[in-house]
């Protein structure tokens, strides 16, 4: 599945996964997520992979989520001062998808390349 992350990791908070992928997760997330965490070489913790269509209405989530789609994660460093340099590596590395910079974590997803700040 991945080299540095469990399927675990990618579950609802509901405790469902994707229905049509291994684990929750589509497998191009997975690689652009190996890479970035190859290169950060640290681990990186996942706040949020898949979410169920009903979990991602009770948290406010976008109707139309790459995370219902089993395309994004929520990641985070263990360390938070190194949370500038993890969005600067997701930055480079998912360069067609999308990223977004939260005061505690990243998004990273495979859609359309656009950049935010949350």
């Amino acid at each position: 599945m991945s080299r540095y992350f469990k399927p675990e990791e990618f579950r609802c908070k509901d405790g469902s996964t994707h229905p049509e992928f291994e684990g929750g997760v589509h497998p191009g997330l997975l690689i652009v997520l190996d890479d970035i965490r190859e290169k950060f070489g640290k681990p990186i913790l996942v706040n949020s992979g898949y979410r169920s269509p009903e979990h991602n209405r009770r948290v406010g989530g976008a109707p139309r989520s790459y995370h219902v789609k089993g395309m994004a994660a929520d990641i985070r460093p263990q360390d938070l001062k190194d949370l500038k340099k993890l969005y600067a590596i997701a930055d480079e590395i998912n360069s067609t998808g999308g990223v977004g910079k939260y005061p505690t974590f990243v998004h990273v997803d495979i859609g359309p390349g656009r950049r935010w700040n949350g």
